[in-house]
């Protein structure tokens, strides 16, 4: 099993960041800079909005600050939003232009969803941005989903003599809630892949390193409870409980 890449292992990558204005707060534009910088060059700045709304005016000292061009989106129809259409347009045309490896987009709205997909699908990464009640369907398009509304994670000091052996023993529940939310409809196993988008969601910022380990395989391997299947499928592994052990 290949050991993932880190986003933030090329500085020289090119990002895109695209804001529905509509659909996200001024006051994490901050934030957001803070957090695309560190993926690579930031070369596009866009929030998109009906700037004639006074609701909106919060964003332009924010954007005038950190240079984002604000992009007009008015409405043809009253109480209509084109906002996203607005956003989604350019961003085809960034992605046609093939000079673009990341794109951040910020919002909370299930509309991004097919958008993520297609980017997805041209092999360019897509990190979303926003908050917890984002539809899963947009976070899990996402390769990365960042939750504005969520204070960063700690991770636990150690204490003396804890070991990755040791710290796996005293956090096995960990991978049983990961395990456990990865499998349904009464199935008994889970691809890695699966219980891996489980893993992010209930801890962000997991590091099998922690653990002393390369891979979350090689941790669900060294769990006593667990074996590690090959599928016959290229890189495709599920991981089964074993059967004379209680949950």
């Amino acid at each position: 099993m290949k050991k993932d890449k880190s986003l933030k292992d090329n500085p020289a990558k090119k990002v895109a960041v695209l804001i529905d204005g509509d659909n996200a707060s001024s006051a994490k534009l901050n934030d957001v800079a803070e957090l695309a910088s560190g993926y690579g060059e930031v070369i596009v700045k866009r929030i998109y909005g009906d700037w004639s709304k006074t609701t909106l005016s919060s964003w332009k000292e924010p954007a005038r600050e950190h240079s984002y061009r604000l992009i007009e989106a008015l409405p043809y129809v009253k109480g209509k939003n084109t906002t996203d259409i607005a956003l989604v347009i350019d961003t085809m045309d960034l992605l046609n232009s093939k000079n673009i490896d990341i794109f951040f987009i910020v919002s909370s709205d299930s509309d991004y969803t097919p958008l993520a997909q297609r980017i997805r699908e041209e092999g360019v990464v897509v990190i979303g941005y926003g908050e917890s009640k984002s539809p899963i369907a947009f976070i899990n398009s996402c390769k990365k989903f960042i939750y504005s509304d969520r204070e960063p994670e700690k991770e636990p000091k150690l204490e003396k003599g804890d070991t990755p052996d040791v710290l796996l023993q005293k956090e096995v529940e960990l991978f049983d809630k990961a395990y456990d939310s990865a499998v349904a409809d009464g199935k008994e196993e889970a691809t890695l892949s699966q219980i891996g988008m489980a893993m992010k969601k209930i801890k962000p910022k997991f590091k099998t390193r922690r653990y002393g380990c390369k891979t979350l395989g090689a941790i669900y391997e060294k769990l006593d409870k667990y074996e590690v299947i090959q599928t016959g499928q290229k890189g495709i592994y599920n991981v089964v409980r074993k059967k004379n052990l209680n949950k």
